[in-house]
């Protein structure tokens, strides 16, 4: 997986038997997640997928909750995938969510395992205006920039901080608006409840973004009681960009449990 920001398709790096799908974070891309997969792919098949109007991918005419997690389970029904653990962050984190609301309701679920890495919380995402509006500034490299600064606490290597960015500015912006304006709020709680496939949630004190307080309070209340949790701190929002090792080795730990 090279330093790219317009890949379009998802990216598929590993040959192991267990397949992992990562879904990225808004402004993210497939990309994004290179260096935790650059950890992860001697042992699993890892895909990357973009979402519709993120890393390349064309965006929906009518962006929607349901039609992001059509899309995914397009892209993987295309690559004749039968059997993963779903990981989702952030905005990919409720993608992921109704992906699996999807499939269980289907009764031909493929997912054996969801992860949710700071998901935007199955209710409403709760931004303060001023930060809507300053994010609806886009595309913007001066106001990207703000945002990285804004959510990470690690310091970013150099190639990290240009994809922090980078992908950004690639986003289609009706796709940018849509969340920021409808996504974020777009319930999908009452479903996320019935969840009955393993889940974990996993998140830091220290994220600005999806804070702790919201996991706990927004998150958790909204997924099954089986769902697990773990935490940790010293890394914000950018959890593959700020902290690659850490994080390839937690999703490990959590798939081999």
């Amino acid at each position: 997986m090279n330093n790219t920001f317009s890949a379009g398709k998802a990216i598929v790096r590993g040959s192991g038997e267990q397949v992992l799908v990562f879904l990225h974070y808004f402004g993210g891309a497939a990309t994004s997640w290179q260096w935790v997969v650059d950890e992860l792919a001697g042992r699993f098949k890892c895909v990357c997928i973009n979402q519709p109007g993120f890393g390349g991918a064309p965006a929906l005419d009518q962006p929607s909750i349901a039609g992001f997690a059509a899309y995914v389970q397009k892209q993987v029904e295309d690559l004749e995938i039968d059997d993963y653990v779903l990981i989702g962050h952030s905005m990919g984190g409720k993608i992921a969510a109704q992906v699996a609301i999807n499939e269980q309701q289907s009764g031909e679920s493929k997912i054996s395992q969801l992860i949710l890495l700071a998901p935007s919380p199955m209710s409403v995402e709760r931004m303060p205006d001023d930060e809507k509006q300053r994010m609806l500034i886009h595309p913007s490299a001066e106001q990207a920039a703000v945002t990285v600064k804004n959510v990470t606490v690690k310091s970013l290597g150099t190639e990290q901080y240009e994809m922090a960015v980078g992908t950004q500015s690639l986003a289609d912006n009706n796709a940018w608006r849509w969340w920021i304006e409808k996504g974020m709020n777009e319930s999908i709680a009452d479903e996320a409840k019935k969840l009955k496939l393993p889940i974990t949630v996993i998140t830091s004190t220290d994220d600005a973004a999806v804070t702790f307080k919201m996991t706990v309070e927004d998150t958790l209340p909204n997924l099954p009681s089986h769902a697990q949790l773990k935490t940790t701190l010293g890394i914000g929002h950018l959890y593959p960009l700020e902290a690659p090792q850490w994080l390839a080795e937690t999703l490990e730990e959590v798939i081999e449990d």
